[in-house]
């Protein structure tokens, strides 16, 4: 009989503490690449709202080191018990890089506090300080690759696992896609977070002079967000593509076949993403004096992205899977697209439409940027709305890193490890859509709680002492 976990079940501990232990290990590596870019730049433009920026989002990094340990050890505690067998498998192939994670998380753990705490000790040896953060990147960007490496072989393990050697088992076939769209996605993430920790602190401010510099906060997160998120689709796609071409049954199953509808709807959040972050930056136009001949773009912008919103959430038809039939009484005709309009359900027209979406959002990132050198930026003085933008945009984007994890791991069936280690536990099964929307809105709504408690104390209580 295997162990179960009351009331919440095996399935669930395991899928909320390892979806938030990413979560958490996402922001920690993100935003320290960005706190580390802000300081250099501050530095060498001797802009000292990019030093301010880099400081306040390293003391909340800082703690959030902790949260990531904490959910990290509660995720371990919940695989031992109901899946011991796929502890024992793992350990079995990756001693070694279990051995390694912890040692490099430690050796990042100190180096984030040094990077912190020698903030005004170093000041006058810029050089050394931002080496030390440079250095906290690499090692974080290791732990990620040494973890990618055994998430990437649960789906795409070698031909011959029992006699692969360590090195074939760690650069098995989407281990470098892994590693480049979760590494962009960490960076966009981080970017996102921080314009959301200034959208709150400009809603609260009190001065007109904190008000102007939470304003141009949020403009920077929202500016490294909004770049790397044009990047990400690309980098999605190359990592589909080697799934692709480890094992075409895979592909079947994720775009065709029981997860056909996990990526309509992924399609809206990606839309949703994409929409909010230009409203975002078209509001944020109509506070730079002379930027008026830029605001004729805004409602053809919106109206092309929308249209190819809409080409891409397109399905080919209305079952759930491939072996579904018609219910009794519906004509075959009545749940597939019109024969006129079936080239919408293609992945040509959806691959066309995402490209739509990030020309034309590349196309209101250079309005934007134009506006700004061409005239004067009213720090401040943004609408709020603009802030509301930058809670929803970071909110659908840790939804959406949760949702497509949730693809990537039922994209293995009823296997532990693809064709290699079948799960024998009563939660073999492809949850239906609906539960893995719940359940990637209930790892949602704990991170932001948590960062909210998190930010409360870096930002708040940090200011007040």
């Amino acid at each position: 009989m295997p162990i179960d976990i009351p009331i919440v079940g095996a399935r669930s501990a395991v899928w909320i503490t390892g979806q938030l232990h990413l979560f958490f290990a996402a922001f920690i590596l993100g935003a320290p690449i960005f706190v580390v870019i802000c300081e250099w730049w501050g530095h060498r433009s001797r802009d000292e709202r990019y030093e301010r920026l880099a400081h306040e989002t390293m003391k909340v990094v800082l703690l959030a080191y902790g949260f990531t340990a904490i959910s990290g050890a509660a995720f371990g505690f919940a695989l031992m018990g109901p899946y011991s067998d796929v502890m024992v498998h793992l350990f079995e192939k990756f001693g070694p890089l279990f051995g390694l994670y912890p040692l490099f998380f430690l050796i990042e753990t100190v180096l984030a506090y040094l990077y912190c705490y020698t903030w005004g000790p170093l000041a006058r040896r810029k050089g050394l300080h931002i080496l030390i953060g440079v250095a906290l990147n690499v090692v974080g960007t290791v732990v990620m690759l040494l973890m990618n490496a055994v998430g990437a072989y649960m789906l795409t393990p070698p031909a011959s696992p029992e006699s692969a050697g360590i090195w074939e088992l760690v650069n098995n076939a989407t281990w470098s896609g892994l590693n480049l769209h979760r590494f962009v996605a960490n960076v966009t993430l981080g970017g996102f977070m921080v314009a959301l920790f200034a959208a709150f602190m400009f809603l609260t401010a009190k001065t007109h002079d904190d008000r102007a510099f939470y304003d141009w906060m949020g403009f920077t997160g929202n500016f490294i967000g909004v770049a790397t998120l044009m990047a990400l689709p690309l980098a999605g796609y190359v990592y589909s593509k080697e799934i692709f071409l480890y094992d075409a049954t895979i592909a079947t199953f994720m775009m065709a076949d029981k997860l056909s509808w996990f990526f309509v709807v992924q399609g809206l959040l990606v839309s949703l993403l994409f929409l909010g972050a230009n409203y975002y930056m078209w509001v944020s136009i109509r506070r730079v004096t002379g930027a008026e001949p830029y605001r004729a773009y805004q409602r053809p912008t919106f109206t092309v992205i929308l249209a190819a919103s809409v080409v891409w959430m397109v399905p080919q038809n209305f079952l759930p899977d491939l072996v579904t039939t018609a219910p009794a009484g519906v004509a075959a005709q009545d749940i597939v697209i019109p024969e006129r309009a079936a080239f919408l359900g293609l992945m040509m027209a959806k691959a066309l439409a995402v490209t739509a979406i990030i020309l034309l959002t590349f196309l209101t990132y250079m309005c934007y940027r134009r506006a700004i050198a061409r005239g004067t930026m009213r720090w401040g003085e943004i609408a709020p709305q603009a802030q509301y933008a930058l809670v929803f945009v970071p909110a659908v984007a840790v939804y959406t890193m949760g949702f497509m994890g949730a693809i990537r791991e039922l994209a293995r069936q009823d296997w532990h490890v693809y064709n290699v280690l079948r799960d024998t536990t009563p939660y073999w099964y492809t949850t239906p859509l609906g539960h893995t929307g719940v359940m990637a809105g209930i790892a949602t709504l704990v991170f932001f709680t948590v960062m909210a408690f998190i930010f409360w104390i870096g930002f708040k209580l940090g200011q007040a002492a």
